[in-house]
């Protein structure tokens, strides 16, 4: 990793106006340990434990800390961080001066009409997922966004399943449509580093010439930068993250003791302590790894990934595909699987 110390006074600019920091570090790092935390304890933080991370991120010096998913409410059978309400949010942004609160959009769980208002809570950034490269369904998202003075970032989900040159076209998409931060995500955490690194620098060009054909950016933002969000699956998530900052990216996403979805995330202490040592950054390291918040999470995490997680991330398996992977695995056997090439999944036994 290529690990020039960061000049806080040439900081990639990303912010609006209405945010309060004008230019932020970068990496820039973001952590993800509510919200992807939150696959392994069902999202059922307390607000009280929600809002000692939040603590731990401000006292750490982490920008932005995502606090769950934005969705509209459903009679109560959501947990707060599964919906992000306003007096939730309040709560969170009563413990922060400098860090700024992020949630997560999925279209189709909420109109871009819930965006109103999202400044006034806290939050600085609406991250909008576009599964299966699917930038139209986040544009409106992207939009109102802009309208609201947050940072619109768009993540294009399952990065492993798409060649470089998708993604690229998938990148220009969303800078066109103004978001200023557009994330590749490795959901299943099956990439390698060689495969990361041509994705990035992929995605890197298409950012730049999209910012090039908008006369350097006329709107004043200077274009789109890329971010990448690691999983461990495969025990690559530094690696990859390494690759992924050599190849040009300028956004990293990572949790306390890398909880997360399938095999977790990229360890925010370890990514945190390697730019305070060879970067030049400002973060503390100290509020990360004495976070008490968390332990009961990591230790389920721990307990349940295990061999499912590593061949979930060997086999490219998505979320959606993990039921019928495991009982595949129950029938068949993991040797089987393996030798059998990429997963598909197995046609539904009609009923009875």
């Amino acid at each position: 990793m290529n690990a020039a110390p960061i000049d806080h006074s040439s900081t990639t600019s990303l912010a609006p106006a209405s945010v309060s920091a004008s230019a932020l570090p970068s990496p820039l790092l973001l952590d993800v340990t509510i919200r992807d935390g939150g696959y392994v304890n069902g999202h059922d933080w307390t607000v009280a434990q929600a809002r000692s991370v939040v603590r731990t991120m401000e006292a750490a010096r982490v920008p932005f800390v995502e606090v769950g998913y934005l969705r509209q409410a459903t009679g109560g059978a959501l947990t707060p961080a599964a919906r992000c309400e306003p007096d939730y949010l309040h709560a969170l942004a009563a413990e922060t001066r400098d860090t700024r609160l992020v949630v997560m959009v999925r279209p189709g769980e909420t109109e871009p009409e819930a965006l109103k208002g999202l400044a006034d809570s806290g939050v600085g950034m609406v991250r909008i997922l576009a599964a299966r490269l699917d930038v139209p369904a986040a544009v409106p998202f992207v939009e109102a966004a802009v309208a609201e003075g947050l940072i619109p970032a768009v993540n294009l989900t399952h990065a492993s399943r798409f060649p470089a040159e998708r993604l690229a076209d998938a990148v220009a998409e969303a800078a066109r449509a103004g978001a200023r931060i557009v994330y590749l995500a490795d959901s299943n955490g099956s990439l390698y580093p060689e495969q990361t690194a041509s994705r990035i620098r992929a995605a890197v060009q298409a950012a730049a010439t999209e910012a090039t054909d908008r006369a350097g950016g006329a709107d004043g933002t200077g274009g789109a930068v890329i971010g990448f969000h690691p999983h461990d699956n495969l025990g690559m998530a530094f690696a990859n993250t390494a690759a992924a900052l050599d190849a040009g990216a300028a956004a990293i996403d990572a949790s306390i003791g890398g909880i997360g979805k399938g095999g977790g995330n990229l360890r925010l202490e370890l990514i945190a302590a390697h730019l305070v040592r060879h970067a030049g950054a400002d973060y503390s390291i100290d509020p990360l790894v004495q976070d008490p918040t968390t332990t009961p999470v990591r230790l389920k995490m721990i307990m349940e990934a295990g061999a499912k997680a590593l061949m979930t991330g060997i086999l490219d398996v998505s979320l959606e595909q993990l039921r019928g992977f495991q009982e595949e695995a129950a029938r068949r056997g993991y040797d089987a699987l393996l030798r059998a090439g990429a997963y598909t999944p197995a046609p539904a036994t009609p009923a009875p």
